[in-house]
């Protein structure tokens, strides 16, 4: 039996929560940025969002700290996030960061918050509290730290002239729009989600389109989803619309290639069982596939989604966008994944074609199947626009290094 692990209860932070209460009141556009830390409280992230007139961006792990259909919530942002939510990372004036650490994703490798004067910075540890110049730390739980801000602005002293969301419409109205457009995209991708592709040699699905079918099957089954890192979990972070924090899990920060099939044998060792599904690049999963043998030999529950477009999608993208050219990140040969997990005694394979139908057909015979499978499918890689969601914040990585730092040390933050 695993160990239990216990909770530990800190107090609400002590710090100036009347200078907190008057940067928000005299704040014109506020973005709350909720990391890991920030998933369970979604109620008093709802309410500071509806009483500062503030929106929400998340990072990857927060997806679902409140519903994606909460007209402030505009998803996540970062270097690959929203274009909504990185829209209003580059044009708010002041910024919360809630539970967050701040990784180089999150933040654009920290030039994330170009206009940003001050930042609020709620956070159990010190160090992540402090991360940004400007800031006022308020350094303890985070939910109650939430309310005890909440409070403050309640104080008749900000209160006076009307609630602090006043004088926010205008920032509300353009934040919508954008949120408007983002979801006008997906659609798109949604009614075209079969492109001809060189490498397959025929039509397939695209990643965005296979990735939406699959997260809302799964979320209306109760399954749980895990996300590997690299190209499919940047797809699915920037499509997912999660109602609640529990129903997607993501590899972020780390980079662990192989995450998504690890986390399957969760579903084997739980106390209460749980179906879920590992959506995964053909990359990440060559990286770990043990799994196969591990999942069957301790009766993992779960489907495991292999995205093959013949390469480790991610880098080959950072490589064309750099420098025009990929190199040494694609396969020339197309791999038999069905017959590696064919294999394995226990193991259901499952070809998923290259249609919605015969993917989602593909996903309801792995549900009915009592232990693990892996569904194969193809998809898309190449310049088509509808092939992916795009790309719409900064990265200090390769041919931008010195672009990226440059703005990070004239902003300051």
């Amino acid at each position: 039996e695993l160990p239990y692990a216990f909770r530990i209860s800190l107090p609400p932070a002590e710090g100036d929560y009347t200078q907190a209460a008057a940067w928000i009141r005299s704040a014109r556009r506020i973005v709350l940025k909720a990391g890991g830390g920030a998933r369970l409280a979604g109620r008093e992230l709802t309410a500071l969002l509806e009483k500062s007139g503030a929106v929400l961006v998340h990072t990857p792990v927060a997806s679902g700290c409140i519903p994606y259909t909460h007209p402030q919530n505009l998803g996540v942002g970062g270097s690959k996030g929203s274009l909504c939510g990185n829209y209003a990372m580059e044009n708010a004036d002041l910024l919360i960061a809630i539970g967050t650490r701040a990784v180089c994703q999150s933040d654009s490798s920290r030039t994330g918050y170009p206009r940003v004067e001050h930042v609020i910075n709620i956070n159990a540890d010190l160090d992540d509290a402090t991360h940004y110049n400007r800031t006022l730390a308020l350094v303890g739980d985070v939910r109650k730290t939430l309310k005890t801000l909440l409070r403050a602005l309640e104080n008749p002293r900000f209160t006076a002239g009307g609630p602090a969301c006043h004088g926010k419409e205008a920032w509300l109205a353009a934040c919508r729009a954008k949120k408007d457009t983002w979801q006008a995209m997906i659609d798109q991708r949604m009614r075209t989600p079969v492109l001809p592709d060189a490498y397959w040699g025929m039509p397939v699905l695209t990643q965005p389109a296979a990735v939406k079918i699959a997260t809302d099957w799964a979320h209306r089954h109760k399954v749980i989803c895990f996300f590997d890192a690299g190209d499919v979990q940047a797809n699915g972070f920037q499509v997912s619309e999660d109602t609640r924090p529990d129903q997607t899990y993501n590899d972020t920060g780390a980079s662990y290639m192989g995450f998504a099939v690890s986390a399957l044998l969760a579903t084997a060792a739980a106390a209460h069982p749980f179906r879920a599904l590992a959506l995964t690049g053909d990359g990440s999963f060559s990286m770990n596939p043990q799994v196969l043998i591990d999942g069957a030999e301790h009766h993992a529950r779960g489907c495991i989604l292999l995205l093959d477009n013949g390469r480790m999608g991610a880098i080959s993208g950072l490589q064309t966008d750099q420098y025009g050219v990929e190199f040494a990140t694609a396969n020339s040969i197309q791999v038999d994944y069905l017959a590696w997990a064919r294999g394995v005694p226990g193991v259901l394979a499952l070809q998923g074609g290259n249609s919605p139908d015969s993917l989602r057909a593909a996903l309801k015979a792995a549900h009915q199947h009592q232990g693990l499978s892996l569904i194969h499918l193809p998809v898309y890689y190449g310049p088509h626009p509808l092939g992916g969601m795009g790309v719409y914040g900064r990265w200090n990585v390769g041919n931008w290094s010195d672009e990226v730092q440059a703005l990070r040390h004239k902003g300051g933050l």
